[in-house]
């Protein structure tokens, strides 16, 4: 059939209208019918309450304390947070949050008396109200009756809270020469710089001041430095000690200058007794939210490549041709690849490199198709390569990076000097993250991925991580049941980080094909696994790895070059995540001019298919968590269709009070009886607002996507499921269940639906884009920026959709282009 190519719609504003404000539902009486149990349970929240104050008035540094506010499982809903009535903003105000349902809160004296008041005052009987609908009471409390029904308890910010670890662990921990030496330290709220402090409240003066006093008195060689600043960002300081007569340096702001290769390099102090004077102020101190052990980067574990062949000859460049880039973030890339090498950033020295792995990447984007065939390796063979060499070995780590994220730092300048002079979008980032087993949560290493990613329009492809050789499970089973137990039976093998950074697309391993004595496509043994984080997918995609195990002709089933140009294999979630990287470069080079961030992923994302050895509805619960969303299919396939089926592209933004909703026709050729049928499927992502003091509820804006059916009654009714939505329900009860199930608060969302019965009564739907903040959070007033993408096909691959729906497009006035040519005329793609 004739290709049917993406299109992209091009007047998306004119579907831009004002978003209904239903209002917010009414107040909910968790303790309904219930007084005695509602009296004692404010009675323990006002006992709480006191000895909170207690130990703010015995406090040697502030009469500022924080405190943690657990909701009931059951309130975890923005409607039911206890921010109207009890902690208001300029009372007691939230801060931040840990888990799901977990607030911070700070505190004074005063506050806490007005708190205290205030719940004191909530009516002991239960109030009822006549529904108007079937005349029946219900309950119908005040809101301050059911803000504090929706607490589970308040308890005081402690020590315990702040750290995991012991102090021989961190000694330990430090003899890494990759960690740097420095504590991570997050506060509750960034202190700002001195000469403002006039400004600051008394209780708040205190807080910092006896901070920063403190510190200093730790005496010589103390080193305080800001690791990252921006919107959103958690407020971390790097806190060293190391061997030096130096009197303590206090930074407020990250400092800029760099070491470099030259730089000195000072011992760190491993005196046990300083560093439990250290870590008891900093469990004392109520400024403190947090105390972490750094991380340490490495190049993702791979087997060691072994010989398969003699010197490959790199073709070299056509000129008349034009090719893809992809920056591989990694030890280096050999000069066995020529002209194929664009740029460098040249950053370690030739004996304090390793080239080997970066060498591997590089050969599966440029002559992996001839190596490997088209079933491994989707996209043709060549590729412009960006050299940044960052990661030196091990024992070098501390003489280019002695600052604690100093890497990180260096990453960021390299990123945007790179893209400026080279125009790379893709970065491959093969490395992953160990952290200590006391550190959880969203890594500061995915923050900072985040921030680099889209400051500078920019994705990173990041592997998931290999399990270490003695965690590799059993080979992948076809029989479902068996799958299932061998997953239930391994440990350690979860997704290693950044791979969980939301701004960012990471990939899981699977095996090649045609290896004997494994499944092909299944899982490999050493891939690691999600979830990642409370929301979303991870790992996003899947591709071809190698096998773990080695078959004794084929090796691992994957090849690529050595240092020296000759033919090796290997496998490791390090060699998918390449195939990936080119498929999303090769889209970025085959649409012109500058295509967004969201619809890139997004066309990732849109066109992965689940290997079919994953694609069994026994395992829908556990599968997202190892491959994501699936295959992507390669870039020619994504852009051009066949007339079957028609993609429509979205990209826009979604600004304060509005939504976008776009009203069509089904396709013709779809509707029998008044009944439509087919198959649509609609993914859409995002950008929202990341605020990371904010725990697992970092993401501030949920932006979704619903295909809605008009019914008799003239209201639209959704059609669509979020995909692995279990078959027991649509997981829309509770919060918990809907960020589960239904992708809430994700970034990124997929949904689907084949109507093989068909669906009516009519033929007119709508494509909808809406928000919903959190408590307290607006829309930022450029708006968030969207890209959604809907597929209409006919399953059989008969019906001429693809014309049915640019006719009626047509007669819409609907301006709706190819969408590799759409930059013409279009400012957002």
């Amino acid at each position: 059939m004739a290709n049917s190519p993406v299109q992209i719609v091009l007047n998306t504003n004119d579907f831009i209208e004002a978003l209904e404000n239903k209002g917010g539902g009414s107040s909910k009486d968790f303790f309904a019918d219930n007084d005695l149990a509602f009296i004692g349970h404010r009675n323990n929240l006002q006992k709480q309450l006191s000895e909170i104050k207690n130990l703010q008035l015995t406090s040697s540094f502030s009469k500022i304390s924080y405190a943690k506010v657990t909701l009931k499982p059951i309130a975890l809903a923005k409607s039911h947070r206890p921010t109207s009535q009890l902690f208001k903003r300029d009372t007691a105000p939230i801060v931040g949050a840990g888990d799901l349902g977990e607030l911070f809160v700070e505190l004074t004296p005063e506050g806490v008396n007005t708190i205290n008041t205030a719940v004191g005052q909530a009516e002991t009987e239960t109030r009822y109200k006549e529904n108007k609908k079937n005349g029946k009471l219900e309950p119908n409390p005040s809101r301050l009756r059911s803000e504090i029904g929706a607490i589970q308890n308040i308890i005081p910010y402690t020590a315990s809270d702040k750290r995991k670890f012991s102090v021989n662990e961190a000694l330990e921990w430090f003899s890494h020469p990759q960690s740097g030496g420095s504590y991570l330290v997050e506060l509750f709220e960034a202190p700002p710089q001195r000469q403002d402090w006039d400004l600051l409240s008394t209780h708040k003066f205190q807080l910092f001041k006896s901070f920063f006093d403190r510190l200093e008195s730790i005496g010589n060689g103390l080193v305080v430095s800001r690791v990252i600043t921006g919107s959103g960002a958690a407020v971390i300081f790097g806190i060293k000690l190391e061997k030096s007569s130096a009197t303590p340096i206090i930074h407020l702001l990250p400092a800029t200058s760099s070491f470099g290769k030259s730089g000195e390099k000072k011992q760190i102090e491993l005196d046990a007794g300083k560093h439990h004077e250290l870590l008891d102020f900093l469990g004392q101190h109520p400024l403190v939210k947090r105390i972490m052990l750094p991380p340490i980067i490495t190049q993702s574990m791979n087997s060691h490549p072994v010989k398969r062949g003699d010197v490959y000859d790199v073709p070299p460049i056509k000129p008349e041709n034009s090719y893809p880039k992809i920056c591989i973030v990694d030890g280096g890339v050999s000069d066995i690849y020529g002209d194929w090498i664009e740029d460098r950033w040249d950053l370690i020295s030739h004996t304090d490199k390793d080239e080997s792995h970066g060498t591997f990447i590089a050969g599966l984007t440029i002559v992996g198709q001839t190596l490997n065939g088209d079933a491994i390796c989707k996209e043709v063979d060549g590729c412009k390569i960006i050299d940044l060499d960052i990661l030196p070995i091990p024992s070098k780590y501390d003489n280019y990076f002695p600052r604690p994220f100093q890497f990180f730092s260096e990453l960021e300048n390299a990123v945007e000097d790179l893209k400026s002079r080279t125009g790379v979008r893709i970065f491959n980032f093969s490395m992953n993250v160990e952290e200590h087993a006391s550190t959880t949560g969203y890594s500061l290493f995915a923050q900072l991925l985040d921030k680099i990613a889209e400051e500078n329009d920019v994705v990173f492809v990041i592997s998931a991580g290999n399990t270490k050789s003695v965690d590799m499970r059993r080979e992948w089973s076809n029989d479902a049941f068996e799958a299932v137990k061998i997953l239930a039976s391994s440990r350690n093998d979860t997704i290693k980080k950044p791979a969980e950074s939301c701004r960012n697309v990471s990939v899981a391993a699977l095996n090649p094909p045609n290896l004997e004595g494994v499944i092909p496509y299944a899982l490999s043994n050493y891939s690691c696994r999600g979830p990642g984080l409370r929301v979303g997918l991870k790992p996003d995609f899947a591709h071809i790895g190698g096998s773990g195990t080695i078959h004794p002709e084929h090796g691992h089933g994957l090849l690529s070059l050595d240092i020296g140009g000759k033919i090796v294999d290997g496998c490791g979630t390090s060699y998918a995540a390449p195939h990936v990287a080119k498929t999303l470069a090769s889209l970025d080079h085959s649409i012109e001019g500058n295509v967004s961030r969201e619809t890139l992923i997004g066309l990732g994302v849109h066109h992965a298919v689940l290997p079919e050895s994953l694609n069994d509805k026994n395992l829908r619960n556990i599968t997202k968590h190892l491959v994501g969303f699936g295959v992507p299919n390669g870039s020619d396939e994504i852009l051009n269709g066949n007339a079957s089926s028609i993609t429509l592209v979205f990209a826009n933004r979604i600004i304060n009070r509005h939504k976008m909703s776009f009203k069509f026709s089904w396709p013709p050729s779809l509707v029998s009886n008044g009944k439509c049928f087919g198959h649509a499927k609609l993914t859409i992502v995002s950008t929202p607002r990341f605020d990371y003091k904010y725990g697992a509820e970092f993401v501030r804006v949920n932006i979704d996507a619903a295909l809605r059916q008009q019914q008799n009654n003239g209201h639209y009714l959704g059609r669509l499921k979020a995909i692995y939505t279990p078959d027991q329900g649509d997981g829309s009860l509770f919060e918990k269940d809907q960020i589960e199930h239904s992708f809430k608060w994700s970034p990124v969302k997929v949904y689907e639906k084949t109507f093989p019965r068909g669906v009516g009564p009519t033929t007119n739907w709508s494509l909808d884009v809406e928000y919903l903040a959190r408590d307290g959070v607006t829309i930022p007033a450029d708006g968030v920026p969207f890209t959604a993408i809907l597929t209409i096909s006919d399953p059989n691959g008969e019906k001429p959709v693809f014309n049915d729906m640019r006719q009626m497009l047509q007669s819409l006035g609907v301006q709706a282009v190819d969408i590799k040519t759409a930059a013409r005329i279009v400012p957002r793609v």
